[in-house]
């Protein structure tokens, strides 16, 4: 097995627990050559490597989990932490419920979506609407405001508003919503979306509310993120 990482966090100060943890998967290059090695072999290398708290739910004779036994093939070169943790991931869940990655309470947790998602796990973000119209991608509704300079109605703006649920729910984790047999909602109040989901849902929705713990001598790298393909760009 062989891990270098090619870039380290060096900041010594008191920072948000998460914003560390994102910061050494993000501002971390590895590279990693692995042949059917132990999934759990490989993660509490990387934990090392990377100096993370890390909790990864295997399967026990009382709950449900990632596989044990599950090995991993991976081949990667000078690659973020943060996509050689997704390609782990990737290999150790289960056909019907994938595996995945999420911050909690200054720790990396690792484990089945299901696992990750249960209410216990989850939080209650607020969204104002208006601002999640940029994120998903609905500009109609702006640019008719913009060029006739009318408000809309009550129905137009309810319109517009179930429009957006209904392209959150299809476009970010599908199966885990309520009305989709899942456990997260999501909900209207006065023009701001109420929704209850654990992390790895809130992050593709409107990423973090904290930026990335970023060495002095590093650029600052722009983050988008994906269900299970958290994409990194370097400046």
């Amino acid at each position: 097995m062989l891990f270098i990482t090619t870039l380290a966090i060096s900041a010594i100060c008191t920072v948000n627990p998460n914003a560390q943890n994102l910061g050494a998967l993000i501002y971390n290059d590895i590279s990693i050559s692995v042949e059917d090695e132990l999934a759990s072999d490989v993660l509490l290398a990387l934990k090392e490597d990377l100096g993370l708290l890390m909790k990864v739910y295997w399967e026990t004779d009382d709950t449900d989990g990632c596989d044990t036994t599950k090995t991993i093939s991976l081949t990667l070169r000078n690659q973020p932490a943060v996509v050689v943790l997704e390609r782990i991931a990737n290999q150790i869940g289960k056909e019907e419920d994938r595996a995945t990655w999420q911050l909690r309470d200054g720790v990396v947790e690792v484990g089945l979506k299901s696992v990750l998602s249960k209410k216990s796990s989850q939080r209650l973000v607020t969204y104002p609407i208006m601002d999640l119209l940029f994120v998903v991608g609905d500009f109609s509704f702006l640019d008719q405001n913009n060029n006739q300079k009318t408000q809309p109605t009550d129905d137009e703006k309810q319109i517009r508003i179930d429009e957006l649920i209904e392209k959150i729910t299809l476009l970010v984790e599908t199966e885990m919503w309520e009305q989709n047999g899942g456990t997260c909602t999501i909900t209207n109040y006065r023009e701001t979306l109420l929704i209850r989901a654990p992390d790895f849902v809130h992050r593709q929705i409107g990423g973090y509310a904290f930026m990335p713990l970023k060495p002095t001598d590093v650029k600052e790298r722009q983050v988008r993120y994906g269900d299970g393909r958290t994409s990194v760009r370097r400046n």
